[in-house]
This record gives structure tokens, sequence and C-alpha cells, in this order.
């Protein structure tokens, strides 16, 4: 089945989105300072410095983190329900929670371990390419950190799509999401780079508009991604599409 153009998904995400911004503007903002109050009580006292203070704050951040990976995995499911025209409401935003939430635990944790393979090497490699303080080791150096960064682009592109799959699937367990995930990349990471790409010019103009264009252009932007989901499970056309009371608008 033909995939669909970057065009075709973002026209579809505007159609989905008219009329619907405010609910998915709210679970955005909810899952933006949620954590941010969250982790406001452990900041107090911090220093750059090895202590009890520090200790308790990046403990208490690693935790929010996760949490916070929780709400947007819940604010996925809010555009997938709204790109498949299934009713949705804010509770929603906190699904996770309470459809298996080790399943999500464990893929952020498994997602951050596996970046920290090439961010650790590139880090390594670095330090003793500096050490040499040659020409040749700065550029190699240079060389090692485009590579690492690379390869983490990469595997971010590979396994983006297991929190959409788990949402989807309750019974999935982790490993079979990030097996799921890299199956579906497989061939698309550059049509996602792409897609990613063309948003560029929006994200400009919600920096510029003091972040308060960002409040239309990100929920876009999430929903866009959903279709593009949608799109590669092939289920766009066939629940989407042919939805009588899917929205047209601009």
């Amino acid at each position: 089945m033909e995939k669909r153009t970057s065009g075709e998904l973002k026209r579809l995400a505007r159609e989905f989105l008219n009329g619907n911004y405010t609910i998915l503007i709210v679970g955005m903002l909810l899952t933006a300072f949620l954590p941010m109050l969250l982790l406001t009580p452990f900041s107090a006292g911090v220093r750059v410095r090895l202590d009890a203070v520090l200790v308790t704050f990046l403990t208490a951040a690693v935790i929010i983190n996760v949490l916070e990976q929780l709400l947007k995995a819940g604010l996925i499911r809010m555009h997938l329900l709204r790109a498949q025209n299934q009713p949705y409401t804010y509770l929603d935003l906190f699904w996770t929670f309470r459809s298996r939430p080790d399943r999500f635990i464990l893929a952020v944790l498994l997602f951050y371990g596996i970046l920290l393979i090439p961010a650790a090497a590139g880090a390594v490699c670095i330090y003793f390419l500096i050490g040499i303080r040659s020409a040749a080791g700065y550029v190699l150096a240079a060389l090692v950190s485009a590579a690492a960064v690379s390869a983490e682009i990469y595997l971010v592109y590979m396994f983006g799509l297991v929190f959409p799959l788990y949402i989807d699937h309750p019974d999935m367990s982790v490993i079979d999401g990030f097996r799921t995930s890299c199956r579906l990349m497989k061939g698309n990471k550059l049509r996602f780079f792409i897609l990613q790409l063309s948003f560029a010019g929006w994200q400009v103009l919600g920096f510029l508009s003091a972040g308060i264009g960002s409040l239309w252009i990100s929920p876009y932007i999430r929903q866009t991604m959903a279709n593009f989901y949608l799109d590669l499970t092939g289920r766009l056309e066939t629940e989407c599409l042919n939805d009588k009371d899917v929205q047209t608008g601009l």
C-alpha cells in the first residue's frame, strides 16, 4: 500500500484538529507544567556540588521525568483517538497510569539505556582523543562526536513508535514493542525525517511568537505524527478517511 506524503498527513492533521484544539492544548500544558510543579520543591538549595540535596534533586528529576513520559504517552493516545474519530477526555492523559504502567516505565528506562551506549562510547573516545592535544586528535574527536549524535538520532527514529504501539496493543511486551517499532520504521526513517523537517518553519514561528504560537503548532505536529503511525500500520485510510464525522477545515 502506497504511503501518504508529508503534505497529505499534515492536511489530515489540520482537518482532525479543526474545532478540537482546546482539549489537546490543555493536555499539552498539563504535560509540560505538572512535572515542573512536582520538581520545584526539590530545587530549593541545590548547588553545583555533590551533596545530599543534589542527589535528592537528581533522583527526583529522574523519577519525575519518567512520570512525564507517561503523561506524554497519554497525550499520544488522545491524538490517536482523535485521528480515529473516537471520544476522548482529559482523563486519557493519565491512561498509561492505569494500563500496565510498568511497560511504559521499562520502555523509558530501556530507551534511555540504549541511547546511553553511543553517548558513553563517544564520551570515552573524545576524552582520550582530546588528551592527545593535537590537531588530528581534535579532528577525530569532532568526527566521533558527530558519529555519536548520528547514532542516537538513528536509534530515536528506529524505536520512536514504541509508545503508540503499547497504546494500541495493551498486551504487547516491552521487547516486542521495540522489535515492532524497528520493523515498522525499516525503510521509513528518511520519510519520518523529512516529515519532521517540514515543520522547521512552523517551529521557528512558534519561537518568534515567544511560544504562544506553539500552543497550536505543537498539537498540529503531534497530530501529524499520530497520522504517520496510523499510516504505517495501514489504518489511516480505512479508519480515518471513511469516517463521516471527520471535519474539514484549513
